[in-house]
This record gives structure tokens, sequence and C-alpha cells, in this order.
């Protein structure tokens, strides 16, 4: 049994998609605040776009305006929307005026245009280099953000917009060439014909898929960045801190390096808070993690244990040099004071230091870095006091 169906019900099932895919992105701008204009965009896009295919569907039984010049404007208005999308999902913004003007001038360029039928090579030219243009804007958009290469799907969308660019570029210098197939218009009963139907009309559905994968690995992304990362330093969380060390740890070669755990406490944190207030007190935090992780560079691990304490996990070729990094890890913190307003706030810390010895001790150590910390703060502050010096028994 030979089953056949026509153009029509190809475009109807693509308006039926694009109308799912518009669903899908409205969903998602409820999901993923800091995406929902571009996810509403991309939503009015597929919108525009599964109305258009409607239109295409009934086209014998519309009028010409309907069929041809209304259903021209929804499509290239669906072009302009995913490319500004894009553009905004990547970081890239222009302004308003500039997004209608281009509106403006896809209405006045339809309108222009007409519906009459004996002109359709001219509106294929037309419409292929529209879409090409858009497509082109939004690959550029991709290509160009930090996140190309970086960040999940985010090549599979630009490989996408180049194949839809690609298609449209085909049949439209198939049409400025007279080639039959690409010229004699969207119901030509031809295997490229029919082709390029099903690559038009699944194309929203397929944005939608990509687009809807990549938010979900932003989201799944931006959920594992708060669980392991403190928000107000950036420095990674306590539990997120060991589990890289240890890593670490177990991927050293041994006798290659020693390693040392750190227990930085900043001296007299309170009385930042007491005198400016929270708000200068948290842009203290942020200062003494800036200095720290600068001064460790790639030597080093830095992590905030909470409140004003930080661990640090150093990397020296012997002890003398992880003397060295311990001792300019304090020295540079005290010589780069901040400024609050008028005041002058110089910050020192006390530091505990503890070898280790193997990968799976690191909170113990912890516990006697701390024991460190406190004999440093005993003894005046501002100071290293590595567990040599305190004649105890080594936790393991």
């Amino acid at each position: 049994m030979t089953v056949s169906f026509d153009m029509r019900t190809i475009f109807l099932v693509g308006a039926a998609t694009a109308a799912l895919g518009a669903a899908a992105f409205t969903g998602l701008a409820r999901m993923h605040r800091p995406a929902a204009d571009a996810m509403l965009r991309y939503a009015f896009a597929v919108a525009a776009m599964a109305i258009g295919m409607v239109l295409i569907a009934l086209r014998d039984a519309l009028p010409g305006w309907m069929s041809y010049t209304l259903m021209n404007m929804l499509m290239s208005a669906g072009v302009l929307l995913t490319a500004d999308a894009t553009l905004q999902l990547f970081g890239r913004h222009q302004p308003p005026w500039s997004l209608a003007a281009q509106g403006g001038a896809i209405v006045l360029l339809w309108t222009w245009i007409g519906s009459d039928p004996a002109g359709i090579g001219q509106r294929i030219v037309l419409t292929s280099a529209i879409q090409c243009a858009g497509a082109s804007v939004s690959v550029w958009a991709i290509r160009s953000a930090p996140s190309w290469r970086r960040e999940a799907y985010v090549p599979a969308l630009a490989t996408f917009f180049a194949g839809y660019g690609s298609v449209h570029f085909l049949r439209g210098l198939g049409a400025l060439l007279s080639v039959p197939s690409a010229g004699a218009g969207i119901f030509a009963p031809d295997p490229a014909q029919v082709a390029f139907g099903l690559a038009f009309a699944l194309s929203p559905i397929g944005l939608a898929m990509i687009v809807q994968m990549l938010m979900h690995a932003r989201i799944s992304g931006e959920l594992h960045r708060r669980a392991t990362t403190d928000e107000l330093t950036g420095l990674h969380l306590r539990g997120h801190f060991f589990d890289i060390a240890r890593q670490r740890l177990r991927e050293a070669a041994p006798g290659a390096c020693v390693h040392h755990l750190l227990m930085i406490d900043l001296d007299h944190f309170k009385s930042v808070n007491d005198r400016f207030g929270h708000p200068v007190g948290d842009r203290a935090l942020r200062h003494a993690a800036r200095v720290l992780r600068a001064t460790l560079g790639g030597t080093g691990l830095l992590g905030r244990y909470g409140g004003e304490e930080f661990c640090a996990l150093i990397r020296s070729a012997d002890d003398g040099d992880a003397s060295r990094t311990i001792d300019r890890l304090r020295e540079t913190l005290e010589g780069e004071p901040m400024r609050a307003g008028m005041a002058t706030i110089r910050m020192t810390a006390s530091i505990g230091a503890v070898p280790i010895r193997d990968a799976e001790s690191l909170e113990r150590l912890m516990v006697h870095a701390d024991h460190c910390v406190y004999r440093a703060k005993t003894e005046g502050r501002n100071r290293v006091v590595r567990s040599t010096e305190l004649m105890a028994e080594l936790v393991v």
C-alpha cells in the first residue's frame, strides 16, 4: 500500500509543530528568567511562522494579499525575531528602534512586491535572501559569543542555522538561475521541492528542541554553580573545595611536589562590620578573596570555608617554597588595603598551615590547621603558624 500526501499537508503539520515550539519557548521563558526576553521572541517568531504555514497551505482558498503578501510578512517577521532572539540569548542587544525599522522595511517591501502570482520567482529570491541574512546573523552571534564551544549544544545551534541558511541559499540560487524545480513555486511536484518543504516546515520545532536542550544545560550549570560556588566571593564552597583538592592530590605524581592545607582567618573582621556596616563587610570579603586568589595564581586552590575564613591548597617544590608562598599571601593581603569612602580598611590574616600526607584526611587536617590559626590569634594575629611549630601529634 502506498501512502502519499501533498505539500499542503506538510505545511499544516509544520504549523502544528511550530505552535508546539511556541508553547515550549513560552515555558522556557518562565523557567529561566535571565533568558526570558529571548525565549519570548523565539515564541513569537515560530508563532508567526506557524500562521504563515497555515496561509501557505490554504493558498487557493484565500485572497492573494493573505496567501502571498501577509504570509511573506509573517515569515520575514519570524526571521527578524529569531535573529534578534539569538542575539539576546548570546549577550548582544540591538536597540528597539533598529528592530522596529527592520520590521517596517519588511512591511513596505512585501506591500510593494504585492501578490501577483506571476512574480513567484522574485518572491522566492527575496524570501531566500531574508532567510539567509537572518541565519547568518544568528551564526555570527553564536560564533562570536564567549560560550562558543564551551557550552553544551551551542555548536549544534550554530550548525542548525548554517544548514537552514544553506537550504534557502540553494533554493534562491536555483530560482535566480531559473532552475525549474526551484522557481515553480512551493507546490511544485518535485522531490527537491518536497525536501525543501519538509526542511522548512520542521525547522521551527527543530529550533525549539535545540534551544530547549541548550537552556536545560544552562539551568543545570547554574544550579551546579550555585551548589559549588560562594555567591559573594565567587570562590569554591567548602565541600566543593575538598572535592577538587582531593582530586588534585590523587592526580599528583608521588614525590613531584609538596602540598599544604591552609586555614586563612581574617583578623578583627567583626570590627569592619560593626564600624562600616555589612555591605562594606561584604566588599571587604570580596576584596580579600581577589587578593588571595591573585596571589596564589596557578599554584593553589582557594575556597571560602565560612564567614571570614578561607581555605587553600598550595602546591610547592619543597617546604621552603611553600613557606615563601604562605608568607607572600599574608604580606600581600596586608599590603593591599581597601578604600571605603574616605576610610582605608587594612586587612590582615592569621594563617594555619599543615602539610598533607594523603588525599583522604583533608577534613581532619583542616581541624589541625584551625588549631594553628587559634595559636596565631593568641600570639598577636597577622602571622603564620605551621603545624610543626605546635609540637603536636599529626592528625591522620
